[in-house]
């Protein structure tokens, strides 16, 4: 599907519920649960989205999608879309090391653990939470199971956790895990400097003590850009100081069933009534298309921060 300024959106993100058994930070808003949508309403959405508009790549998101019981169904439904290429998925990895294995049968090839810190006192001041121990043990099953392609995610927070940099380089040569980090991105006015990190700053200061050599650009079109140092592959996504608005590749569907333009500004538009309108199989699903497309081309050409003011992450799956 190509949007009004010819950008060609391939990728959507699906939050599958708002709830989260961590207190991140930067992250939790008190929110009541959303009513989420049924693996037969995601199902029909996402062969919509593939079959008429070209959508190639699913990612599962939250709140916390390891919560959903259905989960496995979920993947093993989008996996059989034949033309759904990557079926990913974002995660705390607190549940993960119990169900990686059905999760890895049912089709999941790409895990992403959010994981902010390799220190148990400093996860627990940041997330409300003594399990790190199971965080790694789940980030640790996914890749000894086979899931072919297992990351970190790390917010990086100036004062908070920027410097733990080195460690976490030195974590990702040694479980042979990608680790990218993903500069801050405020949710609200107040927030825009705090936490501040300046990504090219991090980038020279691991290059003056080991070398950095940059990697090519992923085929996918993903935002983050590689880098070999030493022994490990990390990745930086830096949105705020080097948005890159104008190769933007995806939608997102939020836990209360809208698709959402843009993470920070945009519109939405009500996806979960159209499929509950009721009407022939043939009608829903035209209605799904043309939300689609409505949403696609309320895409900005770059986002305005502060437009819509504050924004609940847990809801639309960052």
């Amino acid at each position: 599907m190509i949007d009004q300024y010819g950008r060609r959106v391939t990728y959507l993100r699906v939050s599958l519920t708002n709830r989260c058994q961590l207190s991140c930070t930067y992250c939790t808003l008190q929110d009541e649960p959303a009513e989420v949508m049924t693996p037969d309403e995601i199902e029909t959405i996402l062969r919509v989205a593939s079959d008429r508009l070209g959508f190639r790549k699913v990612r599962l998101t939250g709140g916390e999608p390891t919560l959903r019981r259905d989960l496995p169904d979920i993947v093993r439904r989008i996996d059989a879309i034949p033309g759904i290429r990557e079926v990913a998925l974002t995660t705390n990895a607190m549940l993960l090391e119990r169900r990686a294995a059905e999760l890895h049968a049912a089709g999941l090839r790409t895990v992403n653990v959010s994981l902010d810190t390799l220190r148990p006192e400093r996860f627990k001041e940041l997330t409300g939470s003594d399990g790190l121990a199971d965080v790694l043990a789940g980030l640790r099953a996914a890749r000894d199971i086979g899931i072919p392609n297992v990351k970190v995610n790390a917010v990086l927070m100036g004062g908070v956790n920027d410097d733990e940099v080195a460690d976490f380089v030195r974590f990702a040569a040694t479980e042979r895990i990608e680790v990218r980090f993903i500069e801050h991105m405020p949710m609200d006015s107040e927030r825009v400097e705090r936490w501040k990190v300046e990504p090219r700053e991090v980038l020279a200061a691991l290059a003056g003590e080991a070398g950095v050599q940059p990697l090519p650009a992923r085929q996918d079109g993903g935002p983050a850009e590689r880098f070999r140092v030493g022994e490990a592959t990390i990745g930086f996504i830096h949105a705020m100081s080097n948005p890159f608005c104008d190769r933007c590749n995806r939608l997102r569907i939020t836990a209360e069933g809208t698709i959402r333009s843009c993470l920070l500004t945009g519109g939405e538009v009500d996806l979960k009534s159209a499929i509950r309108a009721g009407g022939s199989a043939a009608e829903v699903e035209r209605r799904v298309e043309q939300l689609f497309r409505q949403a696609a081309d309320m895409k900005p050409p770059i986002y305005d921060l502060q437009r819509e003011g504050g924004i609940a992450m847990r809801a639309i799956g960052g």
